[in-house]
């Protein structure tokens, strides 16, 4: 799965890298690492309006949701979607046809196992400061109080060697869309298209270090990337 995430690039680099605008710089606020679970407005290029970054909050609400209360249900089940049921679940299967979108990170935290220690690991792309992760967002609006919320799910696939390595429980992995399938991505309308580009990453692009267990015990830190710095040896 994938539930931390480090994005604490300049808007400067992170527009640079997609070709997009932000809309309000100002809302935006750089993580060394973020818990999902405090649901993080974080900045997202959706393919409705790939031109502009907008700030999305992390924990999907189906536009059909009822009201406020069930929406904070559900959007505590709506963090990652599986590739393998995404068109078929009800929360997402809308999604992942009309309405995909990038979330731009500069790397993501999974944890590996041995008995009794879980070790964070950092992972990220291989000589490039940020990629993107595949995702699928909504737009909800409140009934009672006229509120439009925009949310979103980071779409999962199966581990590849280095992952099932890091995140030897689980065996997952984001999945990560290379520059040069953004495009087919965030527009494709053909599931035949969409389908493989939820394939793990190819093998030899991501590295992996592990980090001080620290970081276990903090959901929210925007300042200490110290924590974010090695203390073992680099995987490839």
């Amino acid at each position: 799965m994938c539930f931390t995430v480090s994005i604490f690039a300049s808007t400067h680099t992170i527009e640079t890298d997609s070709g997009s605008i932000f809309d309000d710089p100002e809302d935006y606020t750089p993580f060394f690492h973020v818990s999902a679970f405090t649901h993080p407005r974080l900045p997202f290029i959706t393919g409705a309006d790939p031109e502009h970054i907008r700030m999305l909050q992390w924990g999907l609400i189906p536009r059909w949701t009822k009201d406020e209360a069930a929406a904070k249900e559900l959007r505590e089940m709506t963090l990652n979607a599986r590739r393998e049921t995404i068109y078929d679940k009800p929360s997402f299967r809308d999604a992942i046809v009309k309405r995909r979108g990038l979330l731009p990170v500069n790397a993501f935290i999974e944890w590996r196992h041995d008995k009794a220690v879980k070790q964070p690991h950092l992972v990220r792309l291989r000589g490039s400061e940020i990629f993107t992760l595949g995702c699928i967002w909504e737009e909800w609006t409140n009934k009672e109080s006229g509120e439009q919320r925009q949310t979103f799910s980071i779409v999962t696939t199966d581990a590849n060697n280095l992952m099932s390595y890091v995140h030897n429980v689980k065996q997952r992995m984001p999945v990560i869309i290379p520059k040069d399938q953004r495009e087919a991505w965030l527009h494709a309308e053909d599931r035949e298209v969409v389908e493989p580009l939820m394939r793990p990453l190819e093998d030899g692009l991501l590295e992996a270090f592990p980090i001080t267990r620290e970081v276990s015990r903090i959901k929210v830190n925007s300042s200490e990337v110290e924590f974010l710095e090695p203390v073992g040896e680099v995987i490839a």
